[in-house]
């Protein structure tokens, strides 16, 4: 297995080139580039879809070959605000404009897949958020396949895509594959799912996962997100037991937000904590 860094753990300190340098010469083996409002990527939602064609992607690149790092993924944070739910036809579509140019990004810069955060509107029932979903994927799985990169669904704890049974269904109505589960260990087990029969139902239909702890249950005053080695309500050993059992051989991307001032070792922390986990027998 891999371990990934995503944007939020070092670029509220650098900026998106020299966080690249910083986690490889922390130790990590990839880095996954969150496309949004968020960090130091240029890729920022006032130019989506458009910039993802320029000549900056040219710099994402170099940053990460200069880095010696390899580009596991791509975090369409941006979907957040342009869902594939939203009642707005037109951020709907915006939102698939986005996916179909992050797909040749991703390829171009050899990064096997792209997260989908998958939101669903308090007004909108499950039904019409499965609906407007699939007609989503359907405009984008076509360009996912011809590129080659999959197109990973976050389970994000929407309500029509809770958890393992669900996301499981959507990916199998999708019979793509090029369609499958980026699974986050935290997300579920907030809200009271077992993460690891989670990873055990969802078998290969995963993709990739995010690593990263909650110091107490949804709706617990002051909770919040952790490192892997800190106390939460994640069982790593139980995770780590399914993951192996799947087979899963991919990237364990550490996402975990940070202060300026902590990230450097928050990095390290996590790192740490997940070679710990992967070399237990």
């Amino acid at each position: 297995m891999k371990i990934g860094a995503h944007s939020w753990l070092l670029e509220t300190r650098y900026d998106l080139p020299e966080a690249m340098a910083q986690a490889r010469r922390i130790g990590y083996d990839g880095y996954e580039v969150d496309i949004g409002n968020f960090g130091g990527t240029g890729l920022g939602l006032q130019v989506l879809p458009d910039r993802m064609q320029d000549a900056h992607r040219e710099e994402i690149r170099q940053s990460a070959l200069d880095a010696d790092i390899e580009l596991s993924s791509l975090c369409l944070g941006a979907l957040w605000h342009y869902p594939f739910t939203s009642p707005d036809e037109a951020y709907r579509r915006r939102g698939v404009e986005i996916v179909q140019a992050a797909i040749p990004l991703a390829s171009w810069l050899g990064a096997k897949c792209i997260l989908l955060p998958i939101d669903q509107p308090k007004t909108l029932d499950n039904t019409e958020a499965w609906d407007m979903t699939v007609h989503a994927l359907d405009q984008c799985l076509p360009v996912a396949e011809e590129s080659g990169v999959v197109l990973a669904i976050e389970n994000v704890c929407s309500r029509f895509l809770m958890g393992a049974p669900e996301l499981g269904r959507l990916t199998d109505q999708m019979a793509s594959p090029c369609c499958r589960v980026y699974f986050d260990v935290a997300n579920g087990a907030w809200f009271g799912l077992d993460p690891a029969e989670e990873i055990l139902q969802l078998g290969d239909r995963i993709a990739q996962i995010h690593f990263k702890n909650r110091t107490s249950p949804f709706g617990t005053p002051g909770s919040d997100t952790v490192s892997v080695g800190d106390p939460g309500i994640v069982d790593f050993d139980a995770v780590m037991a399914a993951i192996r059992a799947i087979g899963y051989d991919g990237y364990l991307t550490v996402e975990v937000p940070t202060l300026d001032k902590d990230a450097d070792q928050i990095a390290v922390d996590n790192l740490t904590a997940i070679r710990k986990l992967i070399n237990q027998t």
